[in-house]
């Protein structure tokens, strides 16, 4: 008795079919959608939209009755591949690939697990390579379904459906079957025809008129089956709705829990927090001796290149002065004979002389030639002559016109890599214009004077060949936070002055210097 009436108590709390709620919450574990569904058989099985679970043994359900699904068998193409190459089945492949393209239909339920398969084909006498291949392949609960195990071992997509549901019939497993297939059809039907056998029985009992045949049990079988109609249409639309909720629900749930991951993964290092304040100071003061360190050595590397670049562009100039020279004392030799010969009377006999003395076959000197003993007594008239001390002219002799190119030369390169006395009185000038007591406020000169004294200060060095190191403060952007502003304004104003400070002490340093 005792196990009697727990048997009784355990179905009649366990094994109720769920039911919709209607004025409370609706919750996931309710049939419908992404809920659960109870079988006619007191089982419990995924609850799906248009979906019936029954057993297929008792049901023998046909293959349009089979509820279908879109497959992906990525795991499947890569082993089809191995296979139908070592089988020389490249057409089997390739119409495979085209037919599961985008995703493979199947019925969800016409399949045999791998471990049924591993048992099939040790029946069949394939060899233990062949099953090993498939089971470190696949793993345990991977289902073939029949198409893949028609392609895979060349059988008909009949055969293998047969052989598939006979399994599962052996199994009595219980499927999903398609419920617009399976359900009974043409509910109106046997609404009317209820009422019209209703009425034919009714007439003949005592008080039942025509006003209860016709208006009462008329409308109250039309209310009927204009509920069911839409009872059908609400409940479809209301659990398409609910799994469509259910999934943004478990959508939105994933991106929070993904956010607050991320967030705790930013805060990851919040507890080193302290022991970084405990060593701030000792790290910072390691790190500025450092960084003065380094700052000195790259100012000492930039001072070096620079100063190597001004030699060797001064090496240059001086070579290229060298070359213009030689240049220049050939073509001041020819112009000289250009402009000599026109006008003098020996040197046109003598180049006479010379032309006929050639055209007769006698040897010619260079005493003979007018043009080769005017360079040699050009070329002559440069011995011994200092031409840093001779007076240039442009128009007078070689001596003088080389003079006169060499002096410029000279100017040019002065004015290039030396500091001119114009400069120089320039740089005094503003200097005195800044004076202030034994030092200099240069804050008291104009603006178009502070920029001019700016340009001569890089203009100079760079003619020298002295690096100056950019070491200006950048100021910091200001936030959003007023709290912080107050604190950024104050290290600005702290960068600008030290900016001031090293501005003032450099131009000391440089007008100080002439």
């Amino acid at each position: 008795m005792l196990a009697l009436h727990s048997r009784k108590v355990f179905q009649a709390h366990v094994l109720r079919p769920a039911s919709r709620a209607v004025w409370n919450v609706s919750l996931p574990v309710l049939s419908g959608p992404g809920g659960s569904h109870t079988t006619k058989y007191n089982i419990v099985r995924p609850g799906k939209d248009n979906v019936e679970w029954d057993d297929f043994l008792l049901a023998l359900p046909e293959k349009e009755h089979l509820a279908s699904m879109s497959k992906e068998v990525p795991l499947f193409i890569r082993y089809l591949k191995v296979v139908t190459d070592k089988e020389g089945r490249p057409e089997a492949f390739t119409a495979f690939i085209n037919r599961a393209k985008s995703g493979l239909v199947v019925e969800s339920d016409v399949f045999i697990t791998s471990e049924e398969l591993l048992s099939v084909m040790w029946k069949n006498g394939y060899s233990d390579s062949e099953r090993n291949a498939i089971q470190f392949t696949f793993p345990a609960d991977y289902k073939f379904h029949y198409p893949e195990l028609s392609v895979l071992f060349d059988i008909p997509e009949e055969e293998t459906y047969k052989f598939c549901m006979r399994t599962r019939m052996e199994k009595s497993h219980i499927g999903e079957l398609d419920f617009s297939k399976v359900k009974r059809q043409g509910f109106i039907r046997d609404h009317w025809l209820m009422f019209g056998v209703g009425l034919v029985i009714f007439k003949y009992f005592p008080f039942f008129n025509y006003y209860f045949g016709v208006k009462v049990f008329g409308t109250s079988m039309w209310c009927y089956t204009m509920w069911t109609g839409l009872n059908r249409w609400i409940a479809t639309s209301c659990r398409r709705n609910e799994f469509m909720a259910a999934q943004k629900t478990a959508n939105d749930v994933m991106d929070g829990e993904d956010k607050i991951v991320e967030s705790m993964r930013r805060f990851a290092n919040d507890a080193k927090c302290v022991d970084y304040l405990n060593t701030f100071k000792e790290d910072t003061e390691a790190k500025i001796s450092t960084y003065r360190e380094a700052l000195a050595k790259k100012m000492k590397q930039d001072l070096t290149e620079r100063a190597l670049k001004q030699l060797q562009a001064i090496a240059a100039f001086e070579g290229n002065m060298g070359s213009a020279m030689q240049e220049l004392v050939v073509t001041e030799a020819a112009a000289s004979f250009k402009q000599q010969f026109p006008s003098d009377k020996a040197m046109q006999t003598k180049a006479f002389e010379s032309a006929v003395k050639s055209l007769s076959g006698a040897t010619t000197t260079a005493t003979d030639c007018p043009v080769t003993s005017h360079f040699q007594s050009a070329f002559k008239s440069l011995e011994g002559v200092d031409l840093s001390k001779l007076k240039g002219n442009a128009s007078g002799t070689l001596p003088e016109r080389v003079a006169f190119a060499q002096q410029a030369k000279e100017a040019e390169f002065k004015s290039t890599f030396m500091v001119t006395p114009a400069e120089a009185s320039e740089v005094k000038s503003l200097a005195a214009k800044a004076k202030s007591g034994e030092g200099y406020d240069f804050s008291k000169l104009p603006a178009d004077a502070a920029d001019r004294l700016d340009a001569l200060y890089a203009s100079i060095n760079a003619k020298v060949g002295y690096a100056m190191p950019d070491l200006a403060p950048q100021a910091i952007p200001m936030t959003k936070d007023s709290a912080a502003n107050a604190y950024i304004e104050k290290v600005n104003s702290q960068l600008a002055n030290a900016a001031a400070q090293l501005k003032q002490a450099r131009l000391t340093a440089f007008v100080s210097s002439f």
